[in-house]
């Protein structure tokens, strides 16, 4: 390979949120409403690289979307605090990586592994075959992977040309003697875009002055001797921080890679394709500097579900992913006529009513003309159970919007409240709204019924991508060529969003319900293509009120025993560390993985064998100390300690504080468009993931107690996610051990070790329970080894023994990942889509999980199904009858009520009855419940 090839290596975020900030002050807009500004700024980029350099060899990088890497696990709070990506470049990320595969650019995304750590490897690997490597990017800190033959080339800034940087350059910039010592200075300045803490009080300067005194953050830790005052204090304070600020900020340059230099080298792009994908861009200056004329207006546009698709010819495209349905290509959706309408400037009037006559008046007459209304609450706090009502914003035009100012320091009395009553008790009349559920929250407190059927734009938008992002912004910016509010702005950082709402909270409010109304009946449209309606109208938004009722009820939290807890544990928890310090020697830091790890690893050797990973950290995640518990004291403590401070901090010492000082009770917020399987979340507190394994979990469930004179009943399913298997594989053997009332784990047991089912042991049982558990949702031979504790060999034969016993679960494996490589999404029983992208990935990895989520997607989903019909049908049983008992808390398979007394016997027959009949199977549901004083008892 001669000395004058050239490898260019771009990094995709940096410039693609250079552009789009670029132009955030007048961004470019399709004639359908596509922001472009990413975009188009990037292909200039792209474009001006190839035009100017020519280069032999060429590859973009992205990071891969989520997912921990090796820093996250030393230090939990790497990257933490970044604002959320804006909406506009999420949607606009698709595009880009299409015309990379147009361009036959190879996008290079490995799963795990941060891109910074894929350019060093790259940069070195291209060293040592004699190339000439361009990074191009503006961050500090490739600075340094810099040497003679690996140089970083700066983008263009305002007019100027690019900007080459070898090491004499970067020496200079920075006042240091070698490139290498751009990571010290990053350890004492530290980097908020990664969240490296550095070294308090030590900025650029200070920091360049120090390693050009010491040459190296080590020697300068050795020497602090020769420091004076408060800087002296500030190093030696900060230490440790800064030695891990330095291993934070090393780029790795020794990853091993999928793929080789020659697989990146330059061809001929597909001109068709960059023709379609421009077309459909309206970049016309593009498609005049390839020498391409405009695609027709009826030629068909780029297909988007094939964005990530790598041409032919190309070996290393590790991030293969079908686009998901999205409003991003809705003018596709849309009749000519309605289309036109809606790309057309968004212009409206906006009316301040101030008196109650206005008021009246006004509602009178949005009742009496339209049937679809648009509605939204501005009110100031997270919570709407203490968020402060300060307006609403009503639509019921396409061209008029009102306002009514409701803050405290306005005219209106409760009394006059009671205005907005009719808006919202009109059965002829849909309310439209982007958060349904909170509005009605809200208006419950202020004695306002809400009985109106209704529309909830992000719950439609979620269940036609339930892993995208459901921000109104996005959807509006799909639809709307201009906007009054510059949403890239507003909503894809909370703080915008609500500096915004202060500033103008009128116009902010008053198109938001404009747009929502505009959204509502595409969004319908487009749940009908996709056999949604059926999902969104009978299962979800029924859930709307239903969670509302439970926000707004609430349950009592017992602070004497939560105090009581806390004293006792934070006691114990002393104790313990005092224990482990005995152990250890020394003091250190038990929050600190580095610390553990140098403690058991390096200074009590507790495992010889133990090696340093190629990243050069122990490993001290609670799965590789889970294996020492038993031979090392020391290690239990450590784990125990790490539970117990978990607990206060989460729960025990945070409730209390969670309490509203109105009801006395803690009020969680549901949510249903969070987790892609379709099951609710919630938060504040997040009632999910209270400890259920740990005696000390478990108790925090004493202190959820009943109300005065009232009993708590607990209901949940038994093993509902190994009886949906059982009915959706079909399989026999699994069947009639249900329908035996077997214990399905022992009968397991029996089954794949060939005894009676009378002599399996306690192991054999729990084999089999991990078994069941695990290999439904993808577990290996290797994974089930490490669970179980048992050698690899007896842990494929548990498997391949399983597999056996149930051999139809196996060929539902097999159809269903099938399904999704065919369909590239699985469905539950009720329709509802998870959508896997990833399901035909070159990277063995990602397709791995997607093919995971392709089994277990469907019963997940399925469970989440059958208990939101259930408490639908609870709720509405109750209604009818006109209980005073109410459905308090869902967890996960459980529902927890806080009963009247005497209503305890038709409440439980409801509960039994609507929960075994929310699902009909070839398996029946079982439903255990139980009562108590507080949610501990209740458990059965």
């Amino acid at each position: 390979m001669t000395p004058d090839k050239r490898l260019f290596l771009l990094d995709a975020y940096a410039l693609i949120y250079r552009a789009y900030y670029a132009l955030i002050r007048a961004p470019r807009m399709t004639s359908n409403g596509i922001n472009t500004s990413a975009v188009f700024g990037f292909c200039n980029t792209l474009d001006e690289v190839l035009r100017k350099e020519n280069p032999d060899y060429i590859a973009v990088r992205f990071d891969p979307p989520g997912g921990e890497t090796f820093r996250h696990e030393k230090y939990p709070e790497y990257k933490a605090g970044r604002d959320k990506q804006p909406e506009d470049i999420t949607l606009s990320i698709p595009f880009i990586k299409q015309i990379l595969d147009a361009y036959r650019i190879p996008a290079i995304e490995i799963p795990g592994v941060e891109a910074d750590d894929v350019i060093g490897s790259l940069t070195r690997i291209a060293e040592n075959e004699g190339l000439m490597t361009y990074m191009m990017t503006p961050d500090k800190d490739f600075g340094q992977l810099v040497t003679d033959r690996v140089l970083m080339y700066r983008p263009s800034l305002r007019g100027q040309d690019f900007e080459i940087r070898g090491p004499k350059q970067v020496c200079e910039r920075y006042g240091i003697a070698n490139p290498l010592q751009v990571i010290d200075l990053l350890a004492l300045e530290g980097d908020t875009s990664d969240n490296i803490p550095g070294c308090p009080g030590v900025g650029e300067k200070t920091a360049s002055k120090l390693i050009a005194d010491f040459g190296s953050v080590e020697n300068l830790l050795e020497n602090t001797s020769s420091l004076k005052g408060a800087m002296k204090t500030k190093i030696e304070t900060h230490a440790e921080q800064i030695r891990m600020s330095k291993w934070l900020a090393t780029i790795k340059t020794d990853i091993s890679l999928p793929f080789g230099i020659e697989n990146l080298r330059r061809e001929e792009p597909d001109m068709e394709a960059l023709k379609a994908i421009f077309t459909k861009l309206e970049f016309k200056s593009f498609l005049s500097r390839l020498g391409l004329k405009e695609s027709s207006a009826n030629a068909p546009a780029a297909d988007q579900s094939k964005a990530n698709l790598t041409p032919a010819g190309k070996k290393i495209k590790l991030a293969d992913s079908p686009e998901m349905p999205s409003l991003f290509d809705l003018q596709e959706e849309i009749p000519g006529s309605e289309e036109k309408q809606l790309t057309e400037n968004l212009k409206f009037n906006i009316r301040h009513l101030s008196s109650a006559a206005e008021i009246s008046g006004f509602i009178t007459k949005a009742l009496a003309r339209s049937k679809q209304i648009g509605v939204s609450v501005y009110a100031v706090g997270d919570d709407a159970m203490s968020a402060s009502l300060e307006g609403i914003a009503i639509s019921c035009s396409d061209d008029e919007a009102a306002y009514i100012s409701l803050s405290s320091s306005g005219m209106f009395e409760s009394e006059e409240l009671m205005l907005l009553e009719p808006l919202f008790n009109q059965p002829s009349v849909r309310i439209v709204s982007h958060d349904v559920k909170r509005t009605m929250v809200i208006l419950r407190r202020h004695n306002i019924g809400f009985s109106a059927p209704y529309f909830d734009t992000a719950i439609a938008h979620y269940l036609l991508n339930p892993e995208g992002s459901h921000e109104l912004s996005s959807l509006a910016a799909s639809i709307l060529s201009h906007r009054t509010v510059d949403y890239s702005i507003a909503t894809t950082e909370k703080k915008r969003r609500r500096d915004l709402e202060a500033q103008a909270p009128a116009e902010f409010h008053a198109e938001i319900s404009l747009i929502s109304r505009k959204l509502a009946d595409i969004l319908e449209d487009m749940l009908t293509k996709n056999d949604l309606v059926n999902l969104f109208y009978n299962l979800e938004m029924p859930m709307v009120q239903v969670l509302a009722k439970m926000e707004f009820t609430g349950v009592r939290i017992d602070i004497c025993k939560l105090a009581e807890m806390s004293i006792n544990l934070t006691k114990r928890l002393e104790n313990l560390e005092n224990e482990a310090f005995e152990i250890a020697g020394k003091k250190f830091n038990i929050g600190s993985p580095m610390q553990v790890g140098e403690i058991l690893f390096d200074k009590l050797k507790i495992d010889p064998k133990a090696k340093r990973t190629k990243r050069g950290a122990w490993s001290t995640t609670e799965d590789i100390l889970e294996k020492y518990v038993k031979d090392h004291r020391i290690v239990a403590l450590i784990l125990e300690i790490r539970g117990l401070r978990k607990l206060l901090a989460t729960y025990i010492d945070a409730l209390p504080k969670m309490v509203n000082p109105v009801t006395g009770k803690v009020h969680t917020t549901y949510n249903q468009t969070v987790t892609a399987t379709g099951r609710i979340s919630s938060t504040n507190p997040n009632l999910q993931n209270i400890p259920i394994r740990t005696e000390d979990g478990r108790m925090i469930r004493q202190a959820f107690i009943a109300d005065k004179g009232c009993i708590m009943l607990d209901a949940d399913y038994s093993q509902i996610e190994l009886r949906l298997i059982a009915d959706l594989s079909g399989d026999k053997a699994m069947v009639e051990a249900f329908l035996s009332n077997e214990d399905i784990h022992s009968a397991t047991a029996s089954k794949i070790y060939g005894v009676p089912i009378s002599e399996v042991s306690a192991d054999q049982r729990r084999n089999a329970k991990t078994a069941n558990f695990g290999i439904i949702y993808g577990i290996s031979a290797f994974g089930l080894s490490e669970r179980l504790g048992i050698p690899r060999a007896e842990a494929k034969q548990l498997i391949d023994g399983y597999m056996a016993t149930y051999p139809e679960v196996q060929d539902y494996i097999n159809k269903a990942i099938a399904e999704a490589r065919e369909n590239g999404f699985v469905t539950t029983k009720a329709g509802r889509k998870r959508f896997l992208p990833d399901i035909n990935s070159r990277s063995a990895v990602v397709r791995g999980y997607a093919e995971r989520n392709a089994v277990n997607a469907p019963i997940q989903g399925s469970a989440a199904d059958i208990i939101k019909r259930a408490m639908i049908d609870i709720y509405s049983e109750f209604s009818r009858l006109g209980l005073k008992s109410a459905m308090q808390m869902q967890v996960h398979d459980e529902l927890i009520f806080n009963v009247v007394p005497e209503e305890l016997e038709t409440v439980r027959e409801i509960v039994i009855r609507c929960m075994s009949g929310a699902y009909s199977g070839k398996v029946p549901l079982d439903i255990a419940t139980g009562t108590g004083k507080n949610w501990l008892e209740a458990e059965h």
